[in-house]
């Protein structure tokens, strides 16, 4: 026969059972909503970033083309191919402006929107940087073709060469694939037993004629194998030629010429420093020395030096 006391102990005891599931519950249910409330937060910060990461694409984007449409060109070729890229960065900035914030892949699209992006910029840098180049070339030759007009009547043998220089100014600015040559300088060389180079102004004693200067940035062009072509006009007009190749000619602005060396060399659309080497066959006379330095057919460096 079960008492009273009996009874109630049971039932304290369920209800200790019970008591202790609900608190194992509750500790549960604790740690469940501990643990959404944290990515909840994660989750509101993350969608905030790249609200801000679209936001400065968007004003990255609009920059860009602000650039683009401050930039003044003389130059059909170039001026359809930055309508392009312009075309490119509005469909770009199109796509930006659909991004769905929801979008589990969010993240995925734009990393790679702003990879484009960075493409587009680059691209840009070199236009920016061969239209800089190509008005500094076509100022420096309206520069030279004034006082080489004035001199014309005395450099004879350098009359069809100045015009074709002249009637190709148009020619020089539309070849966007020209690699600028900055800093040209050029010297005589005389060669001692040793090996060892030293400058020399004195015309008996120039061995070499050396000139050196460092080629541009291109992003336009396409990387490889490339050469550049030296001529060294002698103060009677003439063109010195190479030893090793008599007679040897090349293509430059609309017109074949001789010259006097040739350097060969890879070109990865980065600076880089350049010398190219004439070596003297017979004694060289006193005076002053022209050095045209050409690639891709184009005029990108001329200088001069004296020898007495």
């Amino acid at each position: 026969m079960v008492t009273s006391n009996d009874s109630t102990e049971k039932k304290i005891k369920l209800l200790q059972y019970i008591i202790g599931a609900l608190s194992v519950l509750v500790i549960i249910l604790l740690v469940l909503l501990t643990r959404q409330t944290s990515e909840n937060t994660d989750l509101s910060e993350t969608n905030t970033e790249l609200s801000i990461e679209r936001n400065d694409l968007e004003e990255e984007l609009t920059a860009m083309m602000s650039q683009y449409d401050a930039l003044t060109v003389d130059n059909d070729e170039l001026t359809a191919e930055i309508i392009q890229q312009k075309e490119e960065i509005a469909q770009l900035m199109e796509k930006v402006s659909k991004l769905n914030k929801d979008d589990k892949n969010l993240r995925w699209e734009i990393d790679k929107l702003k990879k484009e992006a960075r493409t587009l910029r680059d691209i840009m840098k070199g236009y920016l940087y061969t239209i800089d180049s190509l008005n500094q070339q076509n100022q420096k030759l309206t520069n030279e073709n004034v006082t080489l007009s004035d001199n014309l009547s005395t450099v004879t043998t350098e009359k069809d060469r100045l015009e074709s220089t002249v009637q190709n100014q148009n020619s020089v600015i539309k070849s966007g694939s020209v690699i600028p040559a900055m800093n040209l300088v050029a010297s005589g060389l005389r060669v001692r037993s040793t090996g060892k180079q030293d400058e020399t102004n004195r015309a008996s004693r120039a061995e070499m004629v050396r000139a050196c200067f460092t080629l541009g940035e291109n992003r336009i062009t396409s990387a490889g194998d490339k050469a550049v072509y030296m001529r060294i006009i002698s103060p009677e007009g003439a063109v010195l030629e190479d030893a090793n190749s008599p007679n040897a000619t090349f293509r430059y602005e609309g017109v074949t010429g001789r010259y006097s060396a040739k350097r060969d060399f890879s070109y990865d659309n980065n600076p880089m420093d350049l010398c190219v080497f004439y070596t003297v066959g017979e004694e060289l006379s006193t005076g002053q020395y022209i050095v045209e330095v050409y690639e891709s057919e184009a005029l990108i460096g001329k200088t001069s030096f004296d020898l007495r």
